[in-house]
């Protein structure tokens, strides 16, 4: 396996935790509201962090290929990734009708938690 993609796999996850750790985060100030509320926050972000594992699992599921098998495999994992998220928040929001804000809130610390995780990484 070459050393790219093996970091690569390994930057999947860390990801994942630092969107998660962050909207923990943002739930315990919500808890201060309500359960609900928290409860919502951590949906939302949870509708961010399957995201990007199912991205993860997408893009890296192919080994090392050509360039245009990697570019199918990134552009897959991205496809997915948004269809996660989109019909999440449908779900979420238009059918079970949680709070907006804080759904909308752990999706916005989901992507603070992204760029903090890309950006602890070596």
């Amino acid at each position: 396996m070459s050393t790219q993609l093996a970091q690569g796999r390994a930057l999947v996850p860390r990801i994942a935790m630092a969107e998660a750790v962050s909207v923990s985060l943002v739930a315990l100030g919500f808890a201060f509201v309500s359960v609900q509320h928290a409860g919502a926050v951590l949906v939302g972000g949870a509708l961010v962090v399957i995201g990007t594992l199912v991205f993860g699992w997408r893009i890296f599921a192919g080994g090392v290929g050509s360039p245009g098998t990697a570019l199918t495999s990134m552009l897959v994992g991205k496809a997915l990734q948004w269809i996660t998220l989109a019909l999440g928040l449908f779900l979420v929001i238009g059918v079970w009708h949680w709070p907006v804000v804080p759904v909308v809130s752990g999706v916005i610390a989901a992507q603070v938690g992204f760029w903090i995780g890309t950006g602890l990484v070596h």
